[in-house]
């Protein structure tokens, strides 16, 4: 028998998973039952079920939907702690859509969203809404652009948040479809039920009155086959409504300073310290279960660090996303890589990290590469903010620490921390400081600034002034041309 170690199988990897089922649904590990809840959220969001419409009884709606009766079950109660179906008993009861109610100050949902996940949903719909606008610029036929005059003599007479809410999707849905481009049709109408009543939050007929003279420019431009002006009038009208969330996500986090003054960024900074002694313990555990392996442990015997990882992951969820050990290349005798990473998803619940190790496939993951990894080789490490495609799917920040016996190199151990998670902890503070500031990265990237007018893809400004950062080696700089508050 041949003495070369063989690679694990590891099934559907991670980020395939999420793929095939929509990120949400995955990281969420709520499998069938969670994809069957954001359907029956967006069919709510869009207002394709009404506010106080009445269900059909479980057996025929999962019949309808093509899934079993306790899957069905499970997405409704997902439903009902997002306040978004409620349940009657008795006579006349049963299962009513409870839409989300506007007035309810700025939103429960909104204070749960970020300002970086707000930002990267405006690049998402500016993407899908340009390129859909050029193409209905370019194809749209006499009775299509007709058809967008119609839709927008609705959304001007809507009243109601509700009624713009529909006007407006319904004006979206006739330039996908003067654009003659099904797919791009349903991108609209996914991403509609994504930001949901949130772009009407607050909104007032001024602001109504904005968007519709905005729209009516789109359609002139459509109607004249002009893309390029039908793509800037696109763009112009996301970078305004995404800009107006920002706005709402930071008066959120003010009326919640108010109300809770914020606890200063040492006591952010003792937090991440305090991850990093995770880090640290994580480290000498792994040299341990090595040393008592003559240094040659097996991918089995790591499972011993599992208990820590995930008791680390629960005591830090509101920071680490993800942590555990990765093995420098030939440590482990029966793996010539090895990533013992688990990561919480939405439930609260560890789930293994499944990455192909297969040098020959085409979605090898090298983690020796990584710059979280190649760093920690050296001395502790702060990477980020990067697009973590393989484990998170989202703006992630990684801390890691070398692994050592006797000098040689074991592997990282390492924690994932959420660009987003990051911000909650941190904006607080910046939104009390006595004139706008960003948090950059050393390498000078964008973490979280306290002015919505801060675009993502700012670097640290020429004559920023530099303030005192207790966050690791990141920077915290006054922005150029701002007084104090």
């Amino acid at each position: 028998m041949s003495d070369v170690p063989t690679l694990p199988a590891v099934g559907l990897t991670t980020a395939a998973a999420r793929t095939v089922l929509g990120q949400n649904a995955a990281i969420g590990g709520g499998g069938l039952a969670g994809l069957v809840a954001q359907r029956l959220s967006e069919a709510i969001q869009l207002g394709i079920l009404l506010d106080g419409e009445r269900l059909p009884p479980e057996s025929k709606l999962a019949e309808q939907l093509g899934v079993a009766t306790v899957t069905l079950r499970e997405a409704l109660a997902v439903l009902r702690v997002q306040g978004l179906v409620t349940t009657r008993r008795g006579r006349g009861g049963g299962t009513f859509v409870s839409a989300p109610d506007l007035d309810s100050g700025l939103g429960r949902r909104l204070r749960e969203l970020s300002i970086a996940w707000l930002r990267d949903l405006g690049d998402h719909r500016g993407a899908v809404a340009t390129r859909t606008a050029r193409l209905a610029a370019q194809r749209a036929l006499p009775g299509e652009v007709a058809e967008l005059e119609r839709q927008l003599d609705r959304l001007r007479a809507a009243r109601t948040a509700s009624d713009r809410r529909r006007a407006a999707l319904q004006f979206s849905v006739g330039v996908a479809a003067a654009a003659a481009s099904p797919r791009l049709l349903r991108e609209e109408q996914r991403l509609a039920a994504e930001v949901g009543d949130l772009l009407w939050l607050g909104a007032s007929d001024h602001d109504h009155a904005a968007s519709v003279e905005a729209q009516a420019r789109l359609a002139a431009a459509i109607g004249r086959h002009d893309p390029d002006a039908a793509v800037a009038l696109a763009d112009q009208q996301v970078a305004a409504e995404t800009a107006r969330l920002i706005g709402l996500r930071l008066r959120a986090y003010l009326a919640d300073l108010q109300s809770a003054p914020a606890p200063g960024l040492e006591a952010v900074a003792g937090a991440l310290d305090q991850l990093f002694g995770v880090l640290e313990r994580l480290a000498a555990e792994l040299a341990r279960v090595a040393a008592a392996h003559d240094g040659v442990p097996r991918r089995d015997d790591l499972a011993t660090l599992r208990p820590a990882i995930f008791e680390a992951l629960a005591a830090h969820r509101d920071l680490a996303a993800g942590a555990g050990v990765i093995t420098a290349p030939g440590v482990l005798a029966d793996a010539p890589l090895w990533l013992e990473w688990w990561w919480t998803t939405q439930a609260g619940t560890p789930d293994q990290l499944r990455v192909n190790l297969d040098p020959a496939a085409p979605d090898f993951y090298d983690y020796t590469v990584a710059d979280w990894y190649s760093s920690a080789e050296r001395e502790t490490a702060v990477t980020g903010p990067y697009v973590d495609y393989f484990c998170t799917g989202e703006y992630t920040i990684t801390l890691s620490v070398p692994v050592l016996l006797d000098g040689r190199l074991l592997g990282v151990a390492a924690a994932d921390v959420l660009a987003g998670s990051l911000e909650r902890l941190v904006m607080p503070h910046l939104l009390a400081l006595d004139s706008p500031v960003a948090l950059f990265s050393p390498d000078g990237r964008l973490i979280a600034a306290s002015s919505g007018d801060v675009p993502p893809d700012l670097h640290v400004p020429e004559g920023s002034a530099a303030l005192p950062s207790p966050l690791l080696r990141w920077r915290l700089a006054r922005l150029p041309g701002t007084a104090p508050r």
